[in-house]
């Protein structure tokens, strides 16, 4: 992981000094300041004892830069908590990861990144003695790569305030819920048990099926073995796609990523592709479909 990480430092540097030249070329961007913004938001405007509320954790990149997905293969650094600022009692859980987007640098090298805007989820659990009527501050640092012609550690500190409501009222939406919706509904899912999509491994490669679809792509995560044919492999138009495995070193290759699927009519579905992962290794992040 190291060593691909190291990588692709190089390679922004490299591209950052092709860009730097004299002549009317354009410059690189400037390292020395931040071109990711970070706050948190809510899904409600209160939280109650004893529940879980969704927070969202929003990362704005400026154009030409973007941040890394959890199961990105090129090693990125993708958002971690360094520190949390809670109240007595309160805890958070795992953050959830939406469905991320395909990017090829300079010399063909992929990954899954964050482009524009993106939300990750946060869940947060309110002590069962936590007292109706008081207030609540969350606070949380953050750190990442961000990344155009060059890569940076960015780092960040963000904190909302939540009202502790009574167990029987309900909630009202909070400024965070459209944000914290779209990114709910491209979590990705398991993939369907009626057959309506299939993933099968078999003689070293990935074989999917998705009737109805116009457009797949795959994103590996982590633990999948090298395509062949990177980065055109993984992404096709229609409703079929072949991932062929190479470098195994003699091992049974394994398919681990997500796979998004575009059906016609507009309806889009991001789902866990698991085949060959010994123990089922749990995916980054649980959703739904969209009609976007």
């Amino acid at each position: 992981m190291l060593s691909m990480m190291a990588a692709a430092l190089v390679m922004c540097f490299s591209a950052g000094v092709e860009r730097g030249v004299e002549g009317g070329i354009e410059q690189p961007e400037s390292k020395d300041r931040p071109h990711v913004q970070f706050e948190i938001v809510c899904e409600q405007d209160s939280i109650a004892p004893g529940e879980t509320a969704t927070l969202g954790l929003v990362f704005r990149m400026e154009p030409h830069w973007h941040i890394y997905y959890l199961g990105a293969p090129g090693g990125g650094n993708p958002p971690s908590i360094e520190e949390s600022r809670l109240p007595k009692g309160y805890r958070l859980g795992e953050i959830q990861w939406p469905a991320p987007q395909r990017f090829v640098a300079p010399g063909g090298i992929y990954d899954s990144v964050y482009e524009n805007e993106v939300t990750l989820l946060l869940p947060v659990t309110a002590p069962a003695d936590a007292k109706a009527g008081e207030k609540v501050a969350i606070g949380l640092k953050m750190a990442w790569l961000e990344c155009s012609d060059v890569c940076v550690f960015g780092k960040g500190q963000a904190s909302i305030e939540l009202a502790v409501r009574p167990k029987d009222a309900k909630p009202k939406p909070g400024a965070g819920a459209a944000k914290i919706a779209a990114s709910r509904a491209r979590l990705p899912v398991p993939l369907p048990t009626d057959g309506s999509v299939s993933a099968e491994l078999a003689d070293g490669a990935l074989q999917i099926r998705a009737p109805g679809a116009e457009r797949l792509e795959f994103y590996p995560g982590q633990h999948c073995s090298d395509i062949e044919g990177m980065p055109e492999a993984n992404v096709a138009k229609g409703e079929g796609m072949r991932l062929k495995f190479v470098n195994t070193n003699g091992s049974a290759p394994v398919a681990d990523g997500i796979l998004g699927i575009w059906f016609k009519g507009g309806k889009a579905g991001w789902y866990v592709v698991q085949r060959g992962v010994e123990g089922g290794s749990q995916a980054p992040g649980r959703g739904g479909e969209s009609g976007k």
